[in-house]
């Protein structure tokens, strides 16, 4: 006889925790964005960060709060695309996020091993990935123990990481001594390979704004927390990006020098041993929080789809007193502990492939449910947050399907530019990550009937709770 899934009471996710969890998940300090500046120029690096919130990080997070106001729903964005277009195109959703959510949590680990490198140059590969991977256990531990845990600690872990950044910031602009956008671009490049060489990682900064809403059903009264979360986040994101980088080149400069890790340095240059070492300490906590609340998100989606019937039975399991998918939580850490091998870069580029149609998918299913009602039994949990809201009036985007086409149409052209970037290269086809590319999005049809089949077909409608 197969063993019923037990069911935890977790304690909930409160609007304040949100938020710092949200800033968290996509941002968590300026870590990770050095190598755009020696990479396309340190002007190019810093228009492109000061414009990509306009053209990709407000489109998606109004989405996000729309469809998180109107739908609360465990599972987020997976089950927005399902109710919108069906089955398929919500499990193709899902599991694109999911591959997507690995990837990022990758280069988080990863980083954190370079940061500690501050301490360690000499650190062999052996023992960088043995530090990466120690990391993804100990932030997969914390989220055994439930969100109120994770959401507690990110706010604590927020507040250390600005504190180096506001240090360098202000001693940035006191000790301005040259442009921050000289060169503008890297004078070995293109205006437009410039370009194309920090958007990968550019994108993987200002991404993830979708990450949460997997976890609706544990946040207290979701409508109204979600749309302040999404929003207060974004300009939040932006500042944290922009001003600590345009006052470290202002002062300190070196644009050809910046790299991985490269903050520490500049810090120590302008602020001495104390802010370096600060500044380190703190990408060592920036990425163990970033990695924290993003396995939150990564965690929760399995354990959805296993109710839907399209992932095995056994990611269904939750530990009996907080709550948590246990056999999702250790599976998932499994596999990022291999992720680690990888550098930093390829995880990025990576990231980056897999997230532009992710959220096109996102922006479709926007757009069809504003038109359409949701397709019949396939909205679980809805009482998530309906039981919840206290009345509130949902946070709708205040313009109609033109004006959403319009707002979205940047990120289209950018999605298409990230695929153009990834598959070729200026002497033909990159095979190699073609063939990478093929094998991910070639792995949403094939898991999706694997499982289809071993559960015995197709998933069944979805009945409220």
């Amino acid at each position: 006889m197969e063993k019923a899934p037990s069911t935890g009471a977790p304690r909930k996710a409160t609007t304040f925790q949100l938020i710092f969890m949200t800033y968290a998940v996509i941002c968590s300090g300026a870590y990770g964005l050095e190598e755009m500046i020696s990479g396309s120029g340190p002007g190019m690096a810093l228009l492109t960060l000061i414009v990509l919130p306009f053209l990709w990080s407000i489109p998606i997070s109004l989405s996000c709060a729309e469809l998180s106001a109107r739908f609360p729903v465990e599972g987020g964005y997976y089950r927005w695309a399902r109710m919108a277009f069906g089955d398929f195109t919500g499990y193709v959703a899902g599991w694109l996020v999911y591959l997507a959510i690995f990837m990022t949590n990758g280069t988080f680990a990863v980083l954190f091993g370079n940061y500690l490198k501050y301490w360690f140059p000499d650190m062999s590969d052996l023992t960088h990935w043995l530090v990466a991977a120690g990391i993804v256990w100990l932030t997969t531990w914390l989220n055994w123990r439930g969100i109120r845990l994770v959401g507690s600690a990110s706010v604590v872990m927020t507040i250390l990481i600005f504190l180096p950044f506001i240090g360098m910031t202000i001693l940035g602009l006191l000790q301005w001594r040259q442009s921050p956008f000289q060169p503008f671009v890297n004078p070995g490049l293109s205006p437009y390979s410039a370009f194309g060489a920090g958007l990968m990682i550019a994108i993987w900064l200002y991404s993830g704004y979708e990450k949460l809403t997997t976890n609706a059903g544990e946040v207290e009264n979701p409508r109204r927390a979600f749309p302040i979360a999404l929003l207060v986040s974004v300009p939040l994101v932006a500042g944290t990006y922009v001003l600590p980088t345009l006052a470290a080149l202002a002062s300190h400069g070196r644009w050809a020098d910046w790299g991985e890790s490269y903050y520490s340095v500049a810090a120590q240059a302008m602020g001495g041993p104390v802010l370096g070492t600060m500044m380190a300490a703190g990408g060592l906590v920036s990425n163990a929080c970033i990695l924290m609340v993003t396995i939150l998100g990564q965690s929760r989606l399995p354990m959805v789809l296993a109710e839907d019937r399209f992932f095995p039975e056994v990611f269904r399991r939750t530990h009996p007193r907080y709550g948590t998918p246990t056999v999702s939580l250790v599976i998932g850490a499994v596999f990022l502990s291999l992720l680690c091998l990888l550098p930093f870069k390829q995880l990025a580029g990576l990231f980056s492939l897999v997230q532009v149609f992710a959220y096109l998918l996102i922006y479709a299913a926007l757009l069809r449910l504003r038109s359409h009602p949701p397709r019949a039994g396939v909205m679980p949990h809805a009482a998530a947050g309906g039981g919840t809201g206290g009345g509130a009036t949902e946070f709708r985007i205040p313009f109609g399907r033109a004006g959403i086409v319009a707002m979205t149409l940047p990120s289209i052209v950018l999605a298409v530019f990230v695929v153009v970037q990834t598959v070729w290269e200026e002497g033909g086809l990159n095979l190699p990550n073609l063939l990478i590319g093929a094998l991910l999005f070639g792995s949403a049809p094939a898991t999706f009937f694997l499982f289809r089949r071993l559960r015995g077909g197709a998933a069944p409608a979805a009945t409220p709770h």
